[in-house]
């Protein structure tokens, strides 16, 4: 649980480098009233250098000795200028008090049908923005960033666990700071496509090996057309090309700021529930650029995860027609499972260069982000003069109770009294979450499946089908670490049929090894061997607890099985830049089953439960107790992948492409008595493609078949990842909701498969009374199977997604129909899970690029 509970709602910046300064001004900005002014801009006339004011409105700025200008500015308030001469090392303390920036309006004859005067002002500066975006060919800039998150109220229990407020270094009342840190960094850009981070110096309270945040944006941009912000469609920019079919706009008035007029102005949403902005802009007037801004969204923008998200933003001229970014500062405030908290993200810059050189060795192949050697061993020292914004006094707190809390988790005899806290037998966890034993100093870990429930529902202890009739099927996986990033892992899964009194057990054991220095890039070996059972679609697309609840319910039983004698040996490798391949060699010996048992506490219609081997499978191949060996080879590749450089490792950022996958099995006849003799292949492409307000279309397109086929096994067939399940849904973008387990498996030469979701995500739904209010977003698309006239299947849907509460939105409605080759139709509603991929188990050996087990 801890502060990082909170990260996942927070990630978007980034920070300055230090510059050591002879002299002090520091200080407190206030307006006239006395009301502090939190995170007012000061900077040092006729450049771009200075500081930002903490959240109670102290602020201090270091310089060299000479004579300056000191201006505080602030949005909505007149600047106030300040005249100083440090002449050494002396510390200068001056107050700031802003009066309201009084607002001039011209006089303006406002007829019925007369556009109110913003209007004018608006369009110029839509037409200039454009030229705006497109004038910074190069960008580089010093950045400072302070996050901090609070918490206001926290729950005393979560998920049936006491919650500590001290233990998270909050006070009794649960309120005090989650998560604090501070970055320096230099920031590069260079059109096309060129982005470097220099992260010089970072630190987060109570945790000295943190590393804050590497790559993230360092300007939000409002000259972009769409702008994202915790939301694939973004929210739409108040001077984007077509902002003024979504926005009306008010002028409040107008102002001079040295030789600059600047406009005022209200920018109002049309309608609710479309992504859009409330607040103001200020508008250079001959310039048409942005001044500063004060944006905020809220849930009736369709805001995602969060309450309230507010952005504020100051830019200062730095040259004729060019104004750069000064200051940055992000609101937020989010109340959830008993949690009411809040967030403010600080980002100053300084040292801001546009259009000037940057070397080429700044941009380092694909490495977006990367940190200097001792970037987070920094001591306080430090900190204390690299800091533009001065800490707070809960801040400086908050350094040294976590730094306690942190020595306190550290120590190996706290350490293992929660490992033994942990170890204790719950009944309700080892009944529906399994169990976990680990030794002393966490050498090996134990876990044991659930006995009843298991989620998805495929991996539970207690099952019954018309084969083995009631079976128990306890699995114990095992992990020991040998050295960093190296460990053995192992498994061992155990079954017995009460019916057909068959016991089985099956192992493996496998040796990885981790790169230290790469992060995500590793190989495994390792062996399996025993005798176990197994479905005839390797992909085990029946979940064994939903067959239980059927067979004894319903007198339905979809579970088909085999045993089989295996042994195998396989290799992995994941090379950490989107490319990966597995290997692997399989002896099997395989023996068919039939039922044992009829039970069922349903009335038995006449015909009583269905064979083992299904009608279809009969008529397509032979299936008898058979040996196999088989070998099977898969890669996959996702290019375009971009990295950050840590000081000791380099980790992965993902990419944009797509995923392409390319899969091959081979059956080897005449070896060990093998009777198998096939050549089957598959290749894949899969993707979520954002098109920002139109949504999202996530596919996966596969096309395989059989180069040779002369003795192939129901094991090896092509089958379908069916469903008929009551009611819930099967993977997205992998199954057919509808689909018969095994009507549609085949030995084709070639066929082709498509999986494709269209995610309006609030396009149509936003105006739609009570599903906007809900923020429940419409999706619909098809899977589809075609072989040949004879042998295709296809089924189209329409659905609802987006159900839940808050940032917990995971639940998805479906309403699907159906139309086969052989003249069926069926229809219905399917509801299922769509958690970022919760359920997107991957296709297994139909895959290829996947080399998940069976069991």
């Amino acid at each position: 649980m801890r502060r990082l509970f909170f990260l996942s709602f927070i990630i978007f910046f980034l920070s300055i480098p230090f510059q050591s300064q002879a002299g002090k001004i520091n200080g407190k900005i206030t307006d006239s009233k006395g009301e502090v002014l939190s995170f007012a801009t000061v900077y040092i006339q006729g450049t771009t250098m200075g500081a930002t004011a903490n959240e109670k409105g102290q602020y201090e700025i270091q310089l060299q000795p000479g004579t300056y200008k000191v201006i505080c500015q602030y949005i909505g308030f007149k600047q106030s200028v300040f005249s100083v001469t440090i002449k050494g090392e002396e510390t200068i303390q001056h107050n700031f008090s802003l009066q309201y920036q009084s607002l001039d309006m011209q006089e303006v004859v406002i007829h019925a049908n007369t556009e109110d005067p913003a209007y004018p002002i608006i369009r110029k500066a839509i037409g200039r923005r454009k030229f705006h975006l497109q004038q910074v060919k190069s960008f580089q800039t010093s950045i400072y960033l302070k996050g901090v998150f609070r918490t206001r109220q926290t729950p005393t229990e979560l998920f049936g666990q006491k919650v500590d407020n001290g233990e998270m270094g909050l006070d009794q009342a649960g309120k005090g700071i989650l998560y604090l840190c501070e970055e320096n960094a230099d920031y590069y850009s260079e059109e096309p496509d060129n982005r470097r981070t220099v992260i010089h110096s970072v630190t987060e309270s109570g945790n000295p090996n943190g590393y804050g945040f590497s790559q993230l944006p360092s300007v939000i941009t409002f000259y972009e057309n769409n702008i994202p912000l915790f939301t694939p469609r973004g929210f739409i920019s108040p001077i984007s090309d077509n902002a003024l079919s979504y926005y009306k706009y008010k002028l409040q008035g107008q102002f001079e700021e040295g030789s600059h007029t600047i406009y005022k102005i209200k920018v109002i949403p049309k309608r609710l529930y479309e992504p859009l902005f409330n607040g103001t802009i200020y508008i250079v007037d001959g310039d048409w650029a942005i001044h500063s801004l004060d944006m905020f969204v809220t849930k009736t923008s369709n805001l995602e995860t969060l309450d309230t998200l507010q952005i504020k933003q100051l830019f200062l001229p730095q040259k004729k027609d060019t104004w750069v970014i000064k200051s940055q500062v992000i609101y937020l405030t989010i109340g959830i499972l008993g949690f009411d908290a809040t967030g403010n993200f600080v980002t100053v810059y300084d040292k801001q260069k546009v259009n000037e050189l940057i070397p080429d060795t700044v941009f380092a192949r694909n490495v977006v982000s990367t940190y200097d050697k001792a970037a987070n061993k920094k001591d306080s020292t430090y900190w204390k003069e690299a800091r533009p914004i001065p800490l707070e006094a809960d801040e400086k707190k908050d350094y040294v109770v976590k730094d306690s809390i942190r020595h306190k988790e550290e120590d190996p005899h706290y350490r293992d009294s929660l490992r033994r806290i942990g170890n204790k037998v719950k009944v309700f966890n080892l009944l529906f979450f399994g169990y976990t034993y680990t030794t002393r100093g966490y050498k090996d870990v134990f876990t044991i499946n659930p006995i009843i429930v298991d989620f998805p529902g495929n991996n539970n202890m207690l099952n019954y089908n018309i084969v083995e009739g009631m079976n128990i099927a306890p699995k114990i996986t095992w992990r020991h670490p040998l050295d960093t990033g190296k460990y053995l892992q192992g498994a061992m899964a155990l079954r017995y049929g009460f019916s057909n009194t068959h016991f089985n057990v099956i192992a493996r054991l496998g040796y990885v090894n981790e790169d230290r220095y790469w992060k995500g890039r590793s190989w495994e070996i390792g062996v399996q061997g025993g005798k176990y059972v197994f479905q005839y679609n390797p992909d085990n697309p029946i979940w064994p607890i939903y067959n239980t609840a059927a067979a004894l319910f319903y007198h339905e039983n979809d579970l088909k099985i085999y045993e089989r004698w295996d042994g195998t040996a396989y290799f992995k490798r994941d090379f950490g830049n989107g490319l990966k391949f597995d290997l692997k060699a399989s002896y099997q010996k395989r023996l068919p089953l039939d039922n044992t048992t009829s039970y069922s506490f349903a009335s038995q219609p006449t015909d009583g439960f269905t064979s083992n081997l299904p009608e279809h499978l009969q008529s397509i191949t032979t299936w008898e107790e058979h040996d196999a060996v088989l070998a099977h080879a898969a890669v996959s590749y996702q290019p375009g992948y971009t990295y950050t450089q840590y000081p000791d490792y380099k980790v992965s950022n993902g990419s944009r492409w797509p995923v392409f996958s390319l899969g091959y099995d081979k059956g080897i006849p005449d070896i060990l008595n093998s009777k198998v003799d096939f050549d089957k292949w598959r290749f894949g492409v899969r993707d979520n493609f954002s098109m920002k307000l139109l949504g999202v279309i996530k596919y996966n397109i596969a096309a395989g078949g059989f180069l040779n086929s002369n003795y192939v096994s129901i094991p090896d067939l092509m089958h379908l990842y069916g469903n008929r399940g009551i009611g819930y849904a099967a993977p997205y973008l992998t199954s057919f909701q509808f689909a018969q387990y095994y009507d549609f498996s085949n030995k084709e030469p070639i066929y082709g498969e498509a999986h494709i979701e269209y995610h309006m995500d609030g396009l149509i739904s936003n105006k739609i009374p009570l599903l906007r209010q809900a923020r429940w977003y419409m999706l619909l698309g098809t899977n589809t199977f075609y072989a040949t006239q004879k042998d295709y299947y296809t089924e189209a849907f329409i659905g609802i997604d987006n159900i839940g509460w808050k940032f917990l939105r995971f639940l998805r409605v479906d309403f699907v129909q159906s139309w086969d080759s052989r003249g069926g139709t069926n229809s219905g509603i399917r509801f299922g899970i769509n958690a970022s991929g919760l359920l997107s188990l991957s296709l297994g050996t139909n895959n290829m690029a996947n080399n998940d087990w069976e069991w």
